[in-house]
């Protein structure tokens, strides 16, 4: 479902438990963010979680928000500029979702405003000290991570960590800069995958109907997700045809081929 105007303004409206003004989007399965220009920046907080946002982009300038809350969707980039037209946001939840790399996250290192982050359930938690790199990494505004106060001691860990020749040399290891080539290369590559035909879209979503056990929907359910046609859906091959050289002279219609001249034959009679 797209994000359009109409969503927006039958979307639940709240005062949470903070006395913010909250726009629920949530569940959804809104793709992209588009449209937020609709809400007349009227709102504190903004919950796109449970959906299937893949990149976090394209906000139009809303000085009044403070909370964004983007659980649970199959984020994986974040632009550069994503957060430019947020000046005030100062909350950001990407909870459940699919960042691999800190330099993933350098949008939100220039957050100078930013006070309470959440990556929990982020591949990139899983970064070798990746705690101690968000700390020293992000504004000093920030005093809450995955939930948990950042203590001074904690600062002081990670100033030290990452100080000098030896800590410079650490950065590019766990935090090495983008290459530009490389990233056009695999954008280039995924534009050139082509999503599932109308055609396999009709043809699994028959053969859901059409299933008579749970494990069967299941798996069709999968498929149709993935837009690859099971094995047994698949059109059948015919035999390739058979190619004619083009210098061959077409046979004539009772012709018999030449056989080994006989030895009789050759006789003459005396």
């Amino acid at each position: 479902m797209r994000l359009t105007l109409e969503l927006l303004q039958q979307a639940p409206q709240s005062l949470n438990p903070a006395k913010q003004r909250q726009l629920s989007l949530r569940g959804f399965k809104v793709p992209t963010i588009e449209n937020l220009g609709g809400t007349n920046d009227a709102y504190e907080c903004i919950d796109l979680s449970d959906n299937d946002l893949i990149k976090v982009d394209n906000f139009p300038p809303l000085k009044r928000l403070h909370v964004l809350m983007l659980m649970n969707n199959r984020i994986s980039r974040i632009a550069l500029d994503a957060f430019d037209p947020l000046p005030s946001l100062c909350s950001v939840i990407l909870t459940g979702n699919k960042l691999e790399k800190l330099v993933d996250l350098e949008p939100l290192l220039k957050l100078k405003t930013l006070e309470r982050l959440s990556l929990l359930d982020n591949p990139v938690t899983k970064v070798k000290h990746y705690r101690p790199y968000m700390i020293s990494k992000c504004s000093t505004t920030l005093r809450i991570l995955d939930f948990n106060r950042i203590k001074d001691k904690e600062r002081k860990a990670a100033a030290l960590l990452f100080a000098g020749d030896r800590g410079k040399k650490l950065l590019e290891e766990i935090a090495p800069p983008r290459i530009v080539g490389k990233e056009l290369a695999e954008k280039t590559a995924a534009e050139a995958k082509t999503g599932p035909t109308p055609e396999v879209i009709e043809r699994i979503k028959r053969a859901i109907a059409e299933a008579e056990t749970i494990e069967e929907v299941t798996r069709l359910e999968k498929a149709l997700k993935s837009g690859i046609l099971p094995d047994e859906l698949r059109p059948e091959q015919g035999p390739a045809p058979v190619k004619k050289d083009e210098g061959a002279q077409p046979k004539a219609a009772g012709a018999v081929p030449p056989g080994p001249v006989k030895d009789d034959a050759m006789k003459v009679d005396g």
